[in-house]
């Protein structure tokens, strides 16, 4: 009996055991397909996102290869144009006529002919004086038709206006002298007045005009006579009369977003001064200095100046504690300008031009695209600084490449403000067109012969150039301001 129970015990031992194991399988299986599930459903996820990101290297394929293709019709379209003014011309066969293309609009086109003027200063009747025709000699009849016609001059020579002032004076006892009203049509003291006075400045300063020739138009179109030494003081005082409205432009222009920047040489004298600009859309200063150092702009921006300035690589401009941006157009000016004479399309030189000509009009293309939004503007500044910075790092061998690659390490961040900044130009062409009247002048005149007339061109050239880009007129708003200083 005892055998048997204990045959019984060990039986349902090994069937608890085997239960327990059976169990343990079961759980096991279980937890395998909950596992097999999850990675069946993560599989579908990253199959999608396979998908997605395919989908988005196909458009980013097809993008880079309508940028590469816009590249080349660019550079094909440069080549062809630099060559075509050395080509030489097609000799045509005896008697093979030349075809010349006609010149102006096509045909069809939208006419633009003068406007009439609204306002018509005088009518002048003509009368038919003849009572035949003069073709056939038949005798004119009936009452006749009119017609308009229009037509706007000048007087070559028109006198000099010359008025009397008769100025009552009335006397005040307690200040013992007599007192007048001013007259505001000239400064004190002077027989010449105000218009005159700016006509000459405007000849002088804005059309680079000699003093000779000043007096020679006042001579020829009005009669009027004038000393170089008179012209020459007309000029002084009107610059001293504007110093303070000098200071408000130096004030305004310290309150700028974005400046240009740019100097030449000002013979003063004989001895080399620089011509200094600091120019946008809303202020032009002009300043002169014996100076080219960072002294200049840096006395000029001030302490609290937080705006960008956009300049060339010239050293000066270095120890700014400004934001700066550098001048692209300088930086692909001096790339192409070692290409030449080179044998294309070997050259490392040419090599070097080429890509960094392709990654500047791949800048514009995608600032084209992200110029709404700030993230994108940022994501593309981080871009393509990799992509300037990987050039700029490849083993160039050929010294001038050498030289411009440590230029663009340099000044990597300046020369990509502009992706960030919508505001800021990838050029400093501004500032060398607002230096070219000057430098013309400069040819014509050889500078100043003093130090006073320089610093009286240099204000009066700032007013004038500040008026003219605020869209105001200079003779207008001159005048205004001269009359308040008459009065």
């Amino acid at each position: 009996m005892e055998a048997e129970k204990r045959k019984q015990t060990v039986e349902m031992q090994d069937w608890t055991n085997n239960k327990t194991e059976e169990e343990k399988l079961k759980a096991e299986i279980a937890r395998k397909e909950k596992r097999i599930k999850e990675l069946e459903k993560v599989v579908v996820e990253l199959g999608a996102e396979n998908a997605r990101l395919k989908s988005l290297l196909d458009d980013s394929q097809q993008q880079l290869e309508a940028v590469l293709k816009l590249t080349e019709d660019l550079d094909e379209e440069v080549k062809e144009l630099k060559q075509k003014p050395f080509r030489r011309s097609k000799k045509k066969e005896k008697g093979e006529a030349t075809e010349l293309k006609k010149r102006g609009r096509p045909v069809g086109s939208k006419g633009s002919g003068r406007k009439k003027p609204e306002e018509v200063d005088y009518s002048v009747f003509i009368a038919v004086e003849e009572e035949i025709c003069r073709e056939c000699e038949t005798e004119l009849t009936g009452k006749g038709v009119q017609r308009e016609r229009v037509i706007e001059d000048i007087d070559l020579r028109r006198p000099t206006i010359t008025t009397r002032y008769i100025i009552e004076q009335k006397w005040c006892p307690k200040c013992r002298s007599y007192q007048e009203s001013p007259v505001t049509s000239a400064l004190p003291s002077y027989r010449l007045g105000l218009n005159l006075m700016l006509f000459v400045v405007y000849q002088k300063v804005a059309m680079g005009l000699s003093y000779p020739k000043i007096q020679r138009e006042l001579s020829l179109y009005y009669s009027l006579e004038v000393t170089t030494a008179t012209l020459i003081n007309m000029v002084h005082e009107v610059s001293r009369l504007f110093g303070s409205a000098y200071a408000r432009l130096i004030a305004l222009m310290r309150q700028q977003a974005t400046l240009h920047l740019d100097e030449t040489t000002w013979p003063v004298d004989g001895k080399r001064h620089w011509l200094w600009i600091f120019i946008n859309d809303v202020v032009t200063v002009y300043v002169l200095s014996r100076s080219r150092g960072s002294k200049v702009p840096k006395a000029l921006l001030g302490q609290d100046f937080e705006g960008v300035i956009i300049s060339d690589f010239f050293s000066a401009y270095s120890p700014l504690d400004v934001q700066k941006a550098k001048c692209w157009a300088h930086l692909l000016r001096d790339t192409h300008a070692f290409t030449k004479g080179k044998p294309p399309p070997d050259d490392e030189r040419l090599l070097f031009h080429q890509q960094l000509h392709h990654l500047f009009i791949e800048m514009n293309l995608c600032l084209e695209q992200a110029i709404a939004d700030e993230s994108c503007r940022l994501q593309l500044q981080q871009d393509m600084r990799q992509q300037l910075l990987t050039f700029a790092q490849q083993d160039w061998q050929d010294p001038d490449c050498l030289r411009l690659a440590a230029r663009i390490l340099k000044y990597l961040d300046d020369l990509l403000v502009w992706l960030v900044h919508p505001e800021v130009s990838p050029d400093n062409n501004l500032a060398e067109r607002g230096l070219r009247p000057a430098v013309v002048t400069r040819k014509t005149s050889f500078g100043s012969r003093s130090k006073r007339g320089a610093q009286a061109f240099v204000r009066l050239l700032s007013l004038i150039r500040t008026w003219e880009s605020q869209g105001l007129d200079f003779f207008d708003t001159a005048s205004s301001s001269l009359s308040q200083a008459c009065s």
